[in-house]
């Protein structure tokens, strides 16, 4: 036997076969799970791939050099691009060139210092369709930072044309109500005015009357008679005058048909939406799922909603102490459909809660009071009624009551 000059240069023990089996079976064992991790990396890479190319909105990831690497099919249907022809171009190739030189010093910004030179979730921009148009968008960008060091960016991208002629709608018909309501109100205020200078105009020619009666009995002047005679014509005129605004303003009886209250209900709350969230107010809507239809004009009844939490809304404003809720409820009983709406505000003066819908009565310093006076004659003229009173431990709370509609058996038919 030779020795050996280095004892370093012996040759490792031959691993037995146990030990090759224990490390075969480990080197399976990590290739089973390797296997399986790419299964389920390639499973929620599909999924996610599923998700963006199903998405209604369009949706663009970019890279540092503001090179966009992938498009889902929305951006067609949104931006008049196909993926494959935006995949490679620039993103300025959607923005506008107004705002170029803004987008890369934002986007050069972020990546040399993280900092967002904008807000990322729902901002509202203005991107460039194929076509040269400009189309309002809504966009949430995100961003990650691979192991590389680079920034990947994704863009989802909603058209606000939609929700903009929503709000838009909403606005007018808003307005539209807003509007019928100051109709109503100085038809009001014109019948009410009417009625009261009808009785002195009346007593102005009777009085006028007399005089003459006595001019011609003691035979006086003609300059007099000829005064009290044109006093007689010019207040009989005002009478006619009087007369025919009345006819003009006189109520006429509500179109109605069959009215789902719940609805109407939701309506005036779309339309108030944008002003109850900007005061900070909590709406809760209990609207019941087996509330019958009212015949009613539609209209008018939205009218008594719109009226009904506007003042809450005002109440509420008043009394900043108490919490900031509106309650609408719905409910039937004994064949009347009920309407409650509470708020938490500054409450009705006590004990003269009814006093309230009397015309020119009003709790604000710059109110007509007349719009709750209407809500009633509205709710008359529907066989209905509309009571007031004090909610606990604050606020107020009103309630409107209409008779539920039966079919007639035309309906039926």
């Amino acid at each position: 036997m030779f020795a050996l000059d280095n004892p370093t240069d012996m040759p490792s023990p031959t691993p037995t076969e146990e030990v090759l089996q224990q490390e075969n079976r480990q080197l399976r064992q990590q290739l089973i799970d390797l296997s399986a991790a790419v299964s389920r990396l390639k499973e929620t890479s599909d999924l996610y791939r599923i998700v963006a190319d199903t998405a209604a909105d369009a949706i663009l990831c970019i890279n540092e050099e503001d090179e966009i690497i992938y498009a889902n099919p929305s951006t067609k249907t949104l931006l008049g691009h196909s993926p494959a022809r935006l995949i490679g171009r620039r993103l300025t190739t959607l923005i506008p060139p107004e705002y170029h030189a803004r987008h890369q010093k934002g986007f050069r910004q972020f990546i040399s210092s993280g900092e967002k030179s904008i807000r990322w979730s729902g901002v509202e921009l203005v991107v460039l369709h194929a076509d040269g148009s400009h189309i309002p968008v809504e966009v949430s960008f995100g961003a990650v930072q691979g192991e590389d060091g680079h920034y990947r960016f994704s863009g989802f991208i909603r058209d606000s044309r939609p929700r903009k002629r929503l709000e838009k709608e909403s606005r007018d018909r808003l307005a539209a109500l807003a509007h019928a309501n100051r109709l109503k109100s100085v038809g009001e205020l014109a019948s009410g005015l009417a009625h009261e200078l009808n009785q002195p105009l009346s007593a102005v020619c009777l009085y006028a009357d007399l005089a003459l009666a006595q001019v011609e009995e003691l035979k006086l002047e003609s300059t007099l008679r000829e005064n009290l005679e044109m006093t007689v014509a010019q207040a009989e005129r005002a009478a006619d005058i009087i007369r025919i605004l009345r006819e003009l303003i006189r109520k006429n009886e509500p179109r109605r048909e069959p009215v789902d209250l719940n609805s109407a209900i939701n309506a005036v709350v779309q339309l108030m939406r944008s002003e109850i969230d900007s005061r900070s107010i909590q709406l809760h809507l209990q609207l019941s799922e087996i509330m019958p239809a009212i015949h009613a004009d539609r209209t008018q009844i939205e009218q008594i909603v719109l009226n009904l939490i506007q003042n809450a809304l005002e109440a509420i404003s008043v009394d900043e102490k108490n919490e900031r809720k509106i309650s609408v409820q719905t409910e039937v009983i004994d064949a009347m459909a009920h309407v409650i709406v509470t708020d938490s505000g500054c409450g009705l003066p006590e004990g003269n809660e009814q006093q309230v819908f009397e015309n020119f009565f009003s709790t604000k310093k710059e109110g007509l009071g007349i719009g709750l006076g209407i809500c009633r004659s509205i709710a008359e003229m529907h066989q209905g009624q509309i009571l007031a009173r004090n909610h606990e431990p604050a606020g107020a709370c009103f309630t409107l009551i209409l008779p539920c509609h039966h079919k007639t058996s035309q309906e039926v038919l």
